[in-house]
């Protein structure tokens, strides 16, 4: 018999469903998501990583940053000018444009340039949007700092999905900032297992319905 591939649509529709207090009519404009890896994840790039991505532009390219990877490196080393960049630290984004600074900003406002992830939740690559935010100064739980990015083909993420090496969980912006960075893929992913067989188990009878054998 033939495997049916689990569309990246129907993976978010069942999801959304699993996760109360959220509304299934919510899911039908949802396009960001927390990726949380399988505990069998091959790439080492993405062992025990949660990544935050979106679909974004025409071409719906899948793009995001892994969010729990500090690098452990001071942001004065960047900006040695901001004295207030050192009570941050610069993060792994993903294997992308290595080097290129792209950051992730809570706030009411959006930075110049900026993909809104979620509400008032804003990734963005302008350096003046960050040497702003840096100056304010921005408190550690509003900001994070990322080295690179993650960025999929079309298709490529559902194949990995449809493969068993995500998980996936709706955005959480308090996880994501207030979540210790190593307590953040254990919790989230015991959480997103639980989820995910509820969900995968709602899509499958959805398309059984669909399409009976």
């Amino acid at each position: 018999m033939r495997r049916r591939f689990i569309s990246w649509g129907a993976l978010m529709a069942a999801l959304w469903l699993c996760s109360a207090p959220l509304r299934a009519a919510d899911a039908e404009g949802a396009s960001s998501v927390l990726l949380i890896a399988a505990e069998g994840m091959a790439d080492p790039r993405f062992r025990q990583s949660v990544v935050l991505v979106t679909r974004h532009g025409s071409s719906n390219a899948t793009v995001g940053v892994i969010v729990n990877r500090s690098l452990g490196v001071p942001l004065d080393r960047l900006f040695p000018e901001l004295k207030q960049a050192a009570e941050h630290h610069l993060h792994y984004g993903g294997p992308v444009a290595e080097g290129r600074v792209v950051f992730l900003v809570r706030s009411t406002e959006a930075p110049a340039a900026a993909i809104a992830m979620a509400e008032q939740l804003f990734l963005s690559s302008d350096g003046g949007s960050l040497r702003r935010l840096l100056a304010t100064p921005t408190p550690v739980k509003r900001l994070r700092v990322f080295s690179g990015f993650a960025s999929w083909a079309p298709d490529q993420l559902e194949h990995e999905i449809d493969r068993g090496d995500w998980y996936l969980l709706p955005v959480d912006a308090d996880a994501l900032f207030g979540e210790a960075l190593d307590d953040m893929w254990p919790r989230l992913w015991r959480r997103a297992t639980q989820l995910m067989v509820q969900a995968r188990t709602r899509v499958v009878r959805h398309r059984d319905r669909a399409y009976p054998l």
